[in-house]
């Protein structure tokens, strides 16, 4: 277990990296609920920024994803919405590590059959990074969601 220990965690801030993450994702679903979205991205940008080194970053980033997908995979509070979660952390963390990246929310028709009666719509939420999808599995499949919402919007 000490290995395993070893192996995923390398330095104290990375040890207090995937704490926090962990608390983060844990509070998401009732923060969810008592905020709107513009009151929940304001609670989630940080007001103070780290400054790293570009390898220092890539690590850390690197780091970041891996423990949020790891927990979002075995968490059963996580539930639904995944994206979502996913999304909300990775701008968290990503911004206080200093990038400058949005979340965007989309939607679509989820078509289960040629009938109207059939259309559900369907979420989704990703981040952009310099206007370029970022941190998605599948850009594509996010292509086909129509953009609803940014935060923070950078057209003001």
């Amino acid at each position: 277990m000490l290995k395993k220990f070893r192996a995923n965690f390398r330095s104290f801030e990375e040890l207090l990296l995937f704490t926090q993450i962990f608390f983060v994702i844990i509070l998401l679903p009732v923060m969810l609920r008592l905020f709107s979205i513009p009151r929940l991205m304001s609670i989630l940008t940080p007001r103070d920024l780290k400054v790293y080194q570009h390898l220092e970053l890539e690590k850390l980033r690197a780091k970041a994803v891996k423990f949020t997908d790891y927990i979002l995979s075995r968490n059963s509070m996580a539930g639904e919405n995944t994206c979502l979660k996913r999304t909300l952390v990775f701008y968290h963390f990503l911004r206080k590590m200093g990038m400058d990246v949005q979340v965007c929310f989309g939607v679509k028709y989820d078509t289960l059959s040629d009938s109207e009666a059939q259309k559900r719509l369907e979420g989704h939420a990703w981040l952009l990074y310099h206007g370029d999808i970022f941190l998605e599995r599948n850009t594509e499949v996010t292509k086909t969601y129509k953009q609803t919402y940014c935060f923070p919007d950078t057209m003001k």
